[in-house]
């Protein structure tokens, strides 16, 4: 009787395994659309629009440039710029420029007989008070021990601002699994900003577990770190907190559903026109 058991279960096997079929999946490609990315900044510098055409999924072989538009951008007063073409679907501007508090800014780009357009305000932000490194001990609750950078600011008083920060070791961007690091005013406490810490002792109390919120990264002795605090629109906002939210995809069945990340560029094109206030300083970590 076990033989007749043993027999049964090695025909199910071998079934089972003979109904393994290979599926071919015959999944449609749409037509290519316009990409374009680009930010203006209260930085002297030129402008630049990169513009680009969307890929299959299966097939991200290379990159294919928009070389033959034309793109403009105009401010609230009437004054418009002309980018020209350099290379590698990078539009640019002839002179250096820098955007002007309070002022709203235009992106029009048209390509062969489609045109879009996209606009986004210059924001006020206070400036970046100082930042300052320290040694985080072994009690502090739950960050590794090591050298940390820490922020002071006084958050702009209205709510409604969003930030996001650029923090560079040694000319370096830190773009780790950590990903953008962008945050609101919604808890301005909670924040980056470190408001009521105090800059003469910034462990003093923490003990009683209050100490500085550092940015997410360690350093080492003698580190050049530069922190950038860029005041950015609720639509840009908006627009990283659901690409990351993509990121985070793994391939379950409890995944979020596909989707690009809500662009503010009419016409029908992807990617971000975004302008940014810009503070930032910088310092050599110490104990």
């Amino acid at each position: 009787m076990k033989n007749q058991y043993k027999f049964i279960a090695i025909g199910l096997i071998l079934g089972l395994s003979a109904c393994e079929k290979v599926v071919q999946l015959n999944v449609p490609n749409a037509d290519p659309q316009v990409v374009i990315n680009g930010t203006l900044s209260n930085q002297p510098e030129k402008w630049q629009i990169n513009l680009s055409l969307s890929q299959p999924y299966f097939d991200q072989s290379g990159i294919a440039f928009v070389d033959d538009a034309k793109v403009y951008i105009e401010d609230n007063l009437g004054v418009i710029d002309t980018l020209e073409y350099d290379t590698d679907g990078k539009y640019i501007s002839k002179t250096i420029k820098q955007c002007e508090i309070g002022k709203t800014y235009t992106l029009r780009v048209e390509h062969g007989s489609q045109t879009y357009t996209a606009v986004e305000k210059c924001y006020y932000q206070d400036t970046i008070d100082f930042i300052q490194s320290y040694y985080l001990p072994e009690r502090n609750g739950f960050i590794p021990v090591g050298y940390y950078v820490f922020e002071k600011a006084n958050e702009y008083e209205p709510d409604g601002d969003y930030y996001v920060w650029n923090i560079y070791r040694n000319g370096i961007l830190m773009t780790d699994s950590i990903g953008y690091l962008y945050d609101s005013d919604e808890f301005r406490e909670t924040g980056f900003y470190n408001i009521s810490i105090d800059p003469n002792d910034p462990l003093k109390d923490i003990d009683r577990g209050v100490f500085p919120r550092p940015f997410p990264w360690s350093f080492e002795k003698g580190d050049s770190v530069t922190v950038e605090q860029l005041r950015v629109s609720k639509g840009y906002y908006d627009f990283l907190s659901e690409f990351a939210t993509q990121q985070q995809r793994s391939g379950t069945p409890f995944d979020p559903p596909p989707l690009n990340p809500t662009s503010n560029i009419q016409g029908g094109a992807y990617g971000f026109f975004k302008v940014v206030n810009v503070s930032s300083k910088s310092i050599i970590v110490t104990e």
